[in-house]
C-alpha cells in the first residue's frame, strides 16, 4: 500500500520548465513569466542554444521547454500572429496531455491579456491554436515505450531470484559447510555463485532484444554499446541484490518471496515505468534513485526509443556499476564464514 500510494500519482505539478528566449523583449519575458508564475511549473535555468534544449530534453532535466523565436515581440506588436514552440516530455502520455492543457490555457490567458491591453475588451473567437508534433515515437505506438520497460522488469526479477536461491539452497542442504571448511574467501564464493547467473541473464537479454526487433519491430536507435554495457552492470547489480537478500535468509521460500517483493514493487512504481522519476518528489523520488531500475530504465528507453548516444547515458551506466559493487560489498560483509 505504501509503495503504490507513493508511486502512483496522477497529480501533474512542479513540472521542470525552462525557456529558450531568442527574442529577449518585454513581450517575450512576459510570456515566460506567465509560465514561471504558475504553480504547475518549476523554473530551471534558461536554455542557451538549440543543442542545449535538445540535450536537456533527452536527459530529462526539463519536462517542458518554451522556445521563443527571434522577432516574436515585433510580430506580436504588428499583429502578425507569432509562433512559439513548446517541447513536452511525452514519456507518460497522461502527464503530457495534461501538460499540454496547461500550456494551452496559459497561452490563451496571455493572448486575452494582450487583447485587453490593446482594445480594452477581451478578444472574440479563438486566439490560440495548437499543432502537435512528436519528436520521438511519432507513430505513438505503446510498444515503443512498453517493450524496453518490460526488459527492465524481467532482468531484475528472474536474475535476482535465481541468485538468491543459489546461496540459500546451500544453507538448507548443509553444503554451505564446504565453504566454511575451505580456505575459499567470501569474495571468491560470492563471485563464483554470481557469474553463471550474470551469463544466463545476458543470454536472456540477447533473446529479449531479438524479440523486440523481430516480433514487436522496435529497433535500437541509439548506442548499442551503451545498451549492452548498461545491461551488463544492471544484471550484475540485480544478481548481487539477490545474493544480498540471501545472506540473511534461511529458506528458499523466504528468499524467493522477499526478493520478488523487494525487487518488482519498486521496479514498477519508482523506476519511471508509470511516472518519470524526475516527476516524483520526496520519499518516492528517494526510493527510485536508491535502486538500479530507475537508472536502467532510461538506458533501455533511451537507446530503443530516443536514439541516445553513449555519452548521454554515461552517468546511468556508471551508477549501475556502483550498484553492482555496492551489493557485492554488502553481501561479503553480511555472509558469515563461521557458523554462529
Amino acid at each position: 500500500m505504501i509503495a503504490f500510494g507513493y508511486g502512483i500519482s496522477f497529480d501533474v505539478e512542479n513540472l521542470r520548465f525552462s525557456a529558450f528566449d531568442q527574442d529577449n523583449t518585454p513581450e517575450s519575458r512576459q510570456l515566460v513569466e506567465a509560465f514561471t508564475s504558475s504553480r504547475y511549473f518549476s523554473e530551471e535555468p534558461p536554455i542557451r542554444s538549440a543543442p542545449d534544449l535538445d540535450q536537456r530534453l533527452r536527459s530529462g532535466s526539463v519536462q517542458i521547454a518554451l522556445e521563443i523565436p527571434p522577432r516574436f515581440g515585433r510580430d506580436l506588436l504588428a499583429g502578425r500572429g507569432p509562433e512559439v514552440a513548446v517541447w513536452l516530455d511525452g514519456a507518460m502520455p497522461f502527464r503530457a496531455e495534461t501538460s499540454r492543457g496547461y500550456v494551452t490555457g496559459l497561452a490563451s490567458q496571455y493572448a486575452e491579456q494582450l487583447a485587453i491591453a490593446r482594445t480594452g475588451a477581451a478578444s472574440s473567437g479563438r486566439s490560440v491554436s495548437v499543432e502537435t508534433r512528436f519528436r520521438y515515437n511519432q507513430a505513438f505506438r505503446s510498444v515503443n515505450a512498453m517493450v524496453p520497460s518490460v526488459m527492465m522488469l524481467l532482468l531484475i526479477l528472474i536474475p535476482a531470484i535465481m541468485s538468491a536461491i543459489a546461496v540459500v539452497r546451500e544453507k538448507e542442504t548443509g553444503s554451505i559447510a564446504n565453504f566454511r571448511s575451505t580456505p575459499v574467501t567470501k569474495f571468491e564464493f560470492l563471485v563464483g555463485k554470481q557469474l553463471p547467473y550474470i551469463l544466463i541473464a545476458m543470454i536472456s537479454f540477447a533473446l529479449l532484444v531479438l524479440v523486440a526487433l523481430v516480433v514487436f519491430d522496435v529497433p535500437v536507435k541509439g548506442s548499442m554499446t551503451a545498451l549492452v554495457l548498461g545491461t551488463l552492470f544492471y544484471v550484475a547489480a540485480t544478481t548481487g541484490f539477490g545474493q544480498f537478500i540471501s545472506t540473511f535468509m534461511k529458506s528458499q521460500v523466504a528468499a524467493v518471496f522477499a526478493t520478488a517483493l523487494l525487487s518488482i514493487v519498486p521496479a514498477v512504481n519508482f523506476s519511471g515505468l508509470l511516472v518519470p522519476v524526475s516527476s516524483l518528489s520526496g520519499s518516492a523520488r528517494l526510493i527510485g534513485l536508491s535502486l538500479p531500475p530507475a537508472w536502467y530504465q532510461p538506458v533501455t528507453a533511451g537507446t530503443f526509443t530516443k536514439g541516445l548516444p553513449f555519452m548521454t547515458l554515461g552517468l546511468n551506466i556508471a551508477v549501475l556499476a556502483g550498484f553492482a559493487l555496492l551489493f557485492l560489498v554488502l553481501s561479503q560483509a553480511l555472509l558469515r564464514k563461521q557458523e554462529a
